[in-house]
Parts: structure tokens; C-alpha cells; sequence
């Protein structure tokens, strides 16, 4: 079993992230949708934050998670790929990061494809997957989180939703039948949280109205 993958080109048109899938395509990210669809709850909350904390510093730890995130990516994707991580070249917060991770690692038995553009016609959405391969001897949709602290599975929801279209949209490109959903979340200071999740009814609702939501604002 093998998968072509194609990449696309991406562009920010007023805020969203938006690939171009082809001349007459241009689909949203994942990310965008569910940035742009956030529940009342969660955007008071961030921005209650926002304010008690100063404009500043919360750019400040939002650069810093996401140079986290990044970092981490790299150094497991090159080491995926059998290539050195690198570490050197990372701040060791990131690197204890990517070792405790590393561990997860050993029960990925094939890797078919990472940092891969997939689309869904039907939604309208498209997306970059950190990693398909199989995990534990099953088809998955693996993706990386970092943290600086520990969370809990009622604070995942979005990442679920995201995972879920990712295997959706494998699903409707390339006729697989992917149903399991693995997040490997990295935590400063700690070790590793691993969520994993079968796509139900539920979740797949929770994308379908995501999406009509984030489309229905345009």
C-alpha cells in the first residue's frame, strides 16, 4: 500500500490561510476554520487573557509556543525520515521535547507521508497532516502538539475536529478507510500526553458544522 502525494501552494488572503488546490480551487485550512469558528466561551476566554496578561507579552508567548511547535516538528519529522534531528541547532526545552516524544515513536510501523496537503471536495477544506502512517499496525492520522502544561481531554476538542478532517479528506482522495485519530502532545517539564480516538457520529458532526459555520460568515 502507497499514496502519491502532491503539495499545493498556500496564500493569506485576510487572515485565512487558503491553499490553492488548482486554477479554479482555493479552500481554506483546517486551522483558519477553526480559528474563525471559535465557541463564544473560548474567544472571551482568550481575550480575558489577553487582557489580563498585556498585549505584548501574550504575542510574546503565542510567537514562542508556535517556534515551540515548530521545532519539535522538524526534529521529528528528520528523525522519521532517518535523517539527524539536528538537535544542536534547537533551545533543549525544545529538544527534551522532541526526545520524550521520540519514545511514542517506536510504535509507528510504516510511515506512508509527512507534512501532507490534503483536501476535501465535499468540504470545501483543506489542510497539512503532520503524519500518516501506521500506528501499531492500524492506518492513523498521527499529529503533534506541544505544550507548556499539561491538559486535559476536555481541553482537545478542536484538535480532534482537525484530525478527524484530515482523515476524511485521506478518505475521499485516496478511498482509504482511516478511522483512528492519535495526537501526541509534547509538555514542557513533563512527559508526553497521548490521546487516542475513533472518528464516531459525533465528531464527524462537529466538523460538518464547523465548516457550514465558517462559510456560512463569508
Amino acid at each position: 500500500m502507497t499514496f502519491t502525494y502532491k503539495d499545493y501552494e498556500t496564500i493569506n488572503v485576510d487572515g485565512k490561510r487558503i491553499y490553492q488546490i488548482s486554477d479554479e480551487k482555493y479552500y481554506p485550512s483546517i486551522t483558519t476554520v477553526l480559528g474563525q469558528t471559535q465557541t463564544a466561551d473560548k474567544s472571551s476566554y482568550l481575550e480575558a487573557w489577553k487582557a489580563r496578561v498585556g498585549a505584548a507579552k501574550a504575542n510574546q508567548i503565542t510567537n514562542d509556543a508556535a517556534t515551540r511547535g515548530t521545532n519539535t516538528h522538524l526534529m521529528l519529522e528528520r528523525y522519521l525520515r532517518g535523517d539527524d534531528p539536528g538537535l544542536q541547532e534547537f533551545p533543549e526545552a525544545h529538544v527534551n521535547i522532541f526526545k520524550s516524544l521520540r519514545l511514542e515513536l517506536r510504535k509507528i510501523n510504516k510511515v506512508f507521508g509527512q507534512e501532507v496537503v490534503l483536501f476535501s471536495d465535499i468540504l470545501g477544506v483543506a489542510g497539512r497532516c503532520d503524519l500518516i502512517a501506521e500506528h501499531q499496525g492500524v492506518l492513523s492520522i498521527v499529529d503533534y502538539k506541544t505544550s507548556s502544561r499539561i491538559k486535559s481531554a476536555d481541553e482537545i476538542g478542536d484538535y480532534w475536529v482537525q484530525t478527524a478532517f484530515y482523515a476524511i479528506a485521506h478518505n475521499e482522495m485516496f478511498g482509504t478507510n482511516i478511522e483512528k485519530l492519535v495526537i501526541m502532545m509534547g509538555v514542557e517539564n513533563h512527559l508526553p500526553m497521548i490521546f487516542r480516538k475513533v472518528i464516531d457520529d459525533e465528531l464527524l458532526l462537529k466538523l460538518s458544522e464547523r465548516v457550514s459555520e465558517f462559510y456560512s460568515k463569508l
